[in-house]
C-alpha cells in the first residue's frame, strides 16, 4: 500500500487501531512505511487531538480507550 500523504497514513493508523490489530510499535511502523520515531509523533499527534489510544501488553496491540 503506497500512502500520498500524512493524512492518509493517520487514517490508516487510526483503522488499525480501532481493530486492534496493529502489533507492536516496530511492526505498526514498518506496516505504515514510517520509523519507529515517526509511529510515536503520530500516536502524540493523534492523542492531542483527544484520542485515548494505550497498548495491551499481552495482546501484543494498540487500542483505542474512548473515542473522540
Amino acid at each position: 500500500m503506497r500512502f500520498v500523504d500524512k493524512k492518509q497514513k493517520l487514517d490508516y493508523l487510526i483503522e488499525l487501531i480501532r481493530t486492534e490489530k496493529t502489533g507492536k510499535a516496530e511492526q505498526l511502523a514498518e506496516r505504515i512505511y514510517v520509523s519507529k520515531r515517526t509511529l510515536e509523533r503520530y500516536l502524540s499527534d493523534l492523542r492531542e487531538i483527544g484520542y485515548k489510544i494505550s497498548f495491551c501488553s499481552s495482546r501484543k496491540t494498540y487500542f483505542i480507550i474512548e473515542e473522540l
